[in-house]
């Protein structure tokens, strides 16, 4: 009798553990809805070392630069997320899980070298200073005279400038390029829009001499990019993988500008599951990074002048290094008061938090004590002139930011300093 008490008891055991592992397996694939992503590859089969550096979120934010791992452990991450996300595999209880047919590959050519930061071009006497021109493409050589005249008295090196076609291009690129001044360049472009000139337009810039930094879309997330529609991630992700090939190319530098920190995921996603990790070398990213009504130092969540070092974290983690960085806009507009935390920005505060900002370039220091990072090529505040800016310096019905004009004038000259400088 015990004998046989025993034996169903057994029995009972071993096919509920064979059943329970079982189901435990076929799960799986279940909790997988996408192609392995760079980050699931770092933090599960290498959880070890990325738990060192987590991803920033509103609650989390790092008070210092993030943690950097060794050269070592970069290229593991790096070789380890391209191999995933290019066979579109992942380990999961030491079972690899297909996934649905690959992407056609993007059709980058072969002839181009990858370029560390030190390779990038930056402007003669570079001090990181720069600031975004007009709200629109549309000008004439006497406002660009205007313009760029108070730009030179301010000794700003770096511009963002949007264009609506080649002649306003032809034009903008001659005066700047007899200024000094690098410029992003910003096609007029709906994120549900293609554009096919990007070649002819590389060449224009190249013919007087700047490199072709161009801007790819603007603010996709937002509908008011949208023409009425819904914003569309995928729509928008394809568009941005074309042009960014094109630019590629046509011999420019890709740049990416992105709000949303998941889309930038996904947008690495899709890079790397096309086989077209060749791009994050020749391409640089465009936060934007106002400051709200928030002092230079805040840290508590992405909207200060701090909060690129957010995407950068993202960078590091999926691409194992960050390319360079435009703040393609940025600063701070008179009268915001977002934060009731925080007074309302008046001239004072606005002249104070601008020469903090411009001051990390020349410190190499950032407002909460951390280094200046080398990726950090420039700072764009919004913006020179505009009539209804409420973050215009000049020609605004809120009036000249006089106070920050004058300071800003009487920074004494310097130049930007790297750490391949010393």
């Amino acid at each position: 009798m015990f004998k046989t008490l025993f034996t169903i008891l057994f029995v009972l055991v071993a096919a509920t553990t064979l059943f329970g592992c079982a189901a435990t397996v076929n799960s799986a694939p279940e909790k997988i809805a996408r192609p392995a992503t760079a980050e699931t590859v770092s933090l599960n089969v290498i959880a070890q070392e990325t738990d060192m550096f987590p991803l920033p979120t509103p609650q989390h934010l790092p008070t210092t630069e993030p943690y950097l791992p060794s050269t070592a452990t970069a290229e593991k991450i790096r070789a380890t997320t391209a191999t995933a996300i290019a066979t579109n595999t992942i380990t999961a209880t030491n079972t690899l899980t297909p996934t649905p047919t690959a992407l056609p590959v993007l059709p980058l050519r072969d002839d181009l070298e990858p370029m560390e930061l030190q390779d990038f071009p930056r402007p003669p006497n570079d001090n990181g200073l720069g600031i975004h021109f007009t709200a629109d493409g549309y000008y004439d050589e006497p406002e660009l005279d205007r313009q760029i005249a108070r730009m030179k008295e301010l000794n700003l090196k770096w511009a963002t400038v949007i264009y609506t076609d080649e002649n306003h291009l032809e034009l903008a690129a001659r005066k700047f390029s007899e200024a000094g001044i690098f410029v992003l360049w910003r096609k007029s472009l709906k994120p549900h829009q293609r554009y096919f000139s990007w070649q002819r337009d590389i060449d224009i810039i190249k013919k007087y001499n700047l490199p072709p930094y161009m801007q790819l879309y603007n603010e996709a997330e937002l509908q008011v990019e949208w023409d009425g529609q819904e914003p569309d991630r995928d729509v928008f992700i394809r568009n941005l993988l074309t042009a960014a090939k094109d630019v590629y190319n046509a011999g420019g530098y890709p740049g990416i500008q992105i709000l949303d920190e998941d889309w930038l995921r996904e947008f690495i996603n899709q890079v790397y599951a096309r086989k077209g990790d060749a791009l994050f070398k020749r391409m640089f990213f465009i936060p934007h990074a106002y400051g709200l009504n928030h002092p230079p130092d805040y840290q508590e969540d992405i909207n200060g002048a701090l909060g690129f070092r957010v995407y950068a974290t993202i960078f590091f983690k999926r691409l194992g290094f960050v390319p360079p960085f435009i703040i393609g806009e940025g600063g701070w507009k008179i009268e915001s008061v977002e934060d009731n935390r925080f007074p309302k920005i008046d001239d004072q505060l606005h002249r104070d938090y601008t020469l903090a900002v411009y001051d990390w370039f020349r410190t190499g220091k950032l407002s909460h004590g951390g280094n200046l990072p080398d990726y950090l090529f420039a700072f764009n505040m919004w913006m020179i002139s505009g009539p209804q800016e409420a973050g215009a310096w000049y020609d605004s019905s809120f009036g000249n930011r006089t106070l920050t004009i004058e300071a800003v004038k009487k920074i004494p000259p310097f130049v930007r300093k790297f750490s391949w400088d010393n």
